[in-house]
């Protein structure tokens, strides 16, 4: 995927909003499969090992469209050392 420098800064600077940084914390959780599409969108694929399905189709995760091109998840939906760091900085703020 390839993202221009300005998206990449407005991606980065929406990770100071709630929405975001809790989607990080669920993908970090561990909890849920997550599947990126070409766009940069992630769906859930499984939580807690069960399919998440409505109406027959994956479900967005809200608040994670920034998270592929701030570099919090790579393109197979893991949470980089980017994501991580980030992570350890904001601890359990909410």
């Amino acid at each position: 995927m390839y993202f221009t420098t300005d998206r990449i800064a407005c991606c980065e600077e929406a990770m100071s909003k709630p929405g975001p940084r809790q989607a990080l914390r669920l993908v970090a959780s561990g909890r849920v499969f997550v599947e990126v599409k070409k766009d940069g969108d992630l769906y859930l694929d499984e939580m807690d090992g069960k399919p998440v399905r409505y109406n027959g189709q994956k479900m967005g995760i809200a608040g994670a469209w920034p998270l592929i091109a701030a570099g919090m998840v790579d393109q197979y939906g893991v949470v980089t050392p980017k994501g991580q760091a980030f992570l350890a900085e904001i601890g359990d703020d909410q």
